[in-house]
């Protein structure tokens, strides 16, 4: 019986627009500069990417947005063309503040999404993935984190400024639920960040780096032909995250920022759910993934048009850190490519708005796996998850910042 459920708690698809389930738009300002933003400190949008830049900025600032993401997933398997029918739109807010104790130092205090996910396949006969009808048909895998980050920077010069600071990461909901059992739960972990910016002329440098943590996640494992009932517990790795930048400003107009991104997936490498059901049900449901640090290759460029209106664009190509030996329908990834467009307008000199659109285009992808199927064990890499994936993402946002 646990090999009919042998599937992991975070194994979900989602609506990562970076490798794996990551979503690193933690701005509207990011967002149309595809995330280029680590060593800009004229962007208030890029403190939340670099809080050292926040005591390079002169003032406070006061930052909130909503970004849309509208994602589209689907799979053609031998039972035909199926799409995931998860939420149409996921709205995720954001918000920033930045306020200097100080000409020393600054504090900032940021709320995100860093990583997130949403998915549903039909498991209604014969399924989307009908091997695995009645034995752990994946249905709706579903995931919202919060990031809750206060740092405090240090200016040490005039051109070199550090932060320090801390992750609170709160699931505020997971569901990872099949046709023969559902899990779902809530915790919370902490994590630590750090931040270097350096300024010399036309040339400014940026790195960040958030540890990596341990989300501890308690709820309830239901078995659905009987209602049999658990408490059930996990305990989910958040990958580490390092972003290094280099930024030119050709004139007062125009410049141009390349980044380097590498999330630490390999931590994402053996899941055990500890279910908390009796016998004869699954006490434990174990899932391998063995996933890979991998790199994001990021350009963004902005341009003022005018006195009030600037620019932004941006592109991402960034690698997938699933090995195809264990690919899973429940995170079908692939590597992608990012297109960002942007604009910023000042409404007044204490008042802004910013505006971004980015589409995700995913390399699509034959699973052809041959050899074992679904019940020989964990699915992921065999047959049981052969067809072809498309995938592809629209994200809008809008935000507004006071600065005082």
């Amino acid at each position: 019986m646990s090999t009919a459920c042998s599937l992991a708690l975070l194994t979900l698809p989602g609506i990562g627009q970076a490798g794996g389930f990551a979503v690193p738009e933690i701005s509207i300002a990011g967002l149309g500069s595809s995330n280029a933003l680590v060593a800009n400190k004229d962007e208030v949008g890029a403190v939340a990417y670099n809080p050292a830049i926040a005591v390079m900025q002169s003032g406070n600032s006061l930052s909130g947005g909503l970004m849309l993401v509208a994602p589209k997933l689907e799979t053609t398997t031998a039972t035909g063309n199926h799409e995931s029918q998860g939420d149409d739109v996921i709205p995720i807010p954001m918000g920033q503040l930045a306020y200097r104790l100080n000409d020393k130092v600054a504090a900032t205090f940021g709320i995100n999404a860093p990583f997130g996910l949403e998915t549903d396949w039909d498991a209604s006969a014969p399924g989307v993935f009908p091997g695995l009808v009645n034995v752990g048909h994946p249905t709706e895998s579903k995931i919202q984190l919060v990031d809750v980050n206060p740092a405090l920077a240090f200016k040490l010069s005039e051109n070199v400024a550090v932060a320090v600071g801390a992750d609170l990461y709160w699931i505020k909901e997971v569901k990872f639920n099949a046709d023969i059992i559902t899990n779902e739960g809530d915790g919370t972990g902490w994590g630590w960040n750090a931040a270097l910016f350096y300024d010399r002329g036309p040339w400014s440098l940026g790195l960040s780096y958030h540890s990596e943590a341990t989300v501890e996640v308690e709820g309830t494992s239901t078995w659905t032909s009987t209602g049999t009932r658990g408490t059930a517990t996990a305990d989910i790795p958040i990958p580490s995250r390092l972003q290094a930048g280099i930024r030119y400003q050709f004139n007062e107009r125009t410049s141009a920022e390349v980044d380097v991104s590498r999330t630490g997936w390999s931590n994402f490498d053996t899941l055990t759910i500890n279910t908390g059901m009796p016998d004869p049900f699954p006490s434990q449901i174990t899932s391998a993934n063995n996933w890979k640090d991998v790199n994001a290759y990021r350009l963004g460029v902005s341009h003022q048009l005018n006195s009030k209106t600037r620019l932004r664009f941006g592109y991402t190509y960034d690698k997938t850190p699933q090995p195809r030996e264990y690919f899973s329908a429940r995170i079908p990834d692939n590597d992608r490519h990012l297109f960002s467009v942007g604009v910023n307008y000042k409404i007044d000199p204490s008042m802004e708005v910013d505006a971004g659109y980015m589409y995700v285009k995913f390399k699509d992808y034959k699973h052809a796996a041959a050899g074992a199927g679904p019940v020989a064990g964990d699915p992921h890499g065999s047959a049981a998850y052969n067809g072809d994936y498309s995938s592809s993402v629209h994200l809008f946002g809008v935000g507004m910042t006071k600065r005082f």
